[in-house]
């Protein structure tokens, strides 16, 4: 059996799917922390393939695996460097891992009858410079779920402001909308009269706010990649449903940056640069959304 968990390693660092299911019963399985549901030999090739999309150049580093009887545990190392998108609007980050797991493999007829691979899947993520967020999908009447912030710089008070959500009826489905809004942020940020962004999901519905200098701006932007997504929705079957608004502000209330140094409150809507109360310089003013 020793001959065989080191073929399963070698197999894995040589990118072979077709090697590495060879080591297993025609009714073995593979379970992993990556994996929702148990693998079949002819289901390797996706989950390698999906790796390797991952991290190029991965290579699981293994000490001598431990035998007895029909079973098998071997410790490794996974070493790689991201250099794919880990999903849809989550780029590479291009951060190195040094993973510790163990395979635990049982032996069957005609070869391996189930191989569990553990690790830390939340260490992984962190060691990319990820977030790990451990919250509820639900409690009580909230429903919990991730935002992003994008500014564009643009240091004007906004004119107007835009509310917006569309629902998504499962993953895969977010995945696409995430696909359209990288897209269209990108289109907004580099439209002069936009301000900023906040978007995000929570449990089904994902919502953006955006500021903007005016309806022309709003207006411009909007012709770009948000109607491709327009399409997408009124002509494909994205999304069981969606709702759009435009807002102008009622009242802007001023803005306050707390110095550094004397820990006094300063008004800078008028972009003061010096403390009021130390005339030390201020941090610069933040934009307004």
């Amino acid at each position: 059996m020793h001959a065989r968990v080191e073929e399963w390693i070698a197999a894995w660092n040589a990118h072979d799917a077709a090697r590495a299911a060879q080591q297993m019963a025609r009714d073995g399985l593979y379970r992993g922390p990556g994996q929702r549901m148990a693998l079949h030999p002819h289901d390797l090739g996706a989950a390698m393939e999906a790796m390797v999309a991952l991290f190029a150049d991965y290579r699981f580093e293994a000490e001598p695996a431990v035998v007895a009887g029909g079973r098998a545990v071997i410790e490794w190392t996974l070493r790689a460097t991201n250099t794919g998108p880990i999903k849809s609007g989550v780029a590479a980050t291009g951060g190195t891992l040094h993973v510790q797991g163990v395979d635990v493999i049982h032996d069957g007829d005609g070869g391996f009858a189930q191989i569990s691979r553990y690790y830390d899947q939340k260490g992984m993520f962190e060691q990319l410079g990820l977030q790990v967020i451990v919250q509820p999908h639900t409690q009580g009447p909230a429903v919990y779920g991730y935002s992003m912030q994008v500014s564009s710089g643009n240091m004007k008070r906004p004119g107007l402001v835009a509310l917006t959500w569309i629902r998504a009826r499962d993953e895969a489905e977010r995945d696409r909308v995430r696909a359209h809004s990288s897209k269209i942020v990108h289109d907004f940020v580099a439209q002069p009269g936009f301000i900023g962004i906040v978007t995000g999901f929570a449990g089904d519905r994902g919502f953006t706010v955006t500021a903007w200098e005016d309806e022309a701006a709003l207006s411009r932007a909007l012709d770009q990649e948000h109607a491709r997504a327009k399409q997408d929705f009124r002509s494909g079957d994205l999304s069981p449903g969606v709702w759009t608004s435009l807002w102008q502000p009622l009242k802007l209330n001023r803005m306050w940056t707390r110095c550094e140094t004397c820990g006094q409150p300063n008004d800078v809507s008028d972009d003061a640069r010096a403390c009021a109360q130390c005339g030390a310089p201020l941090p610069p003013r933040p934009t307004y959304w």
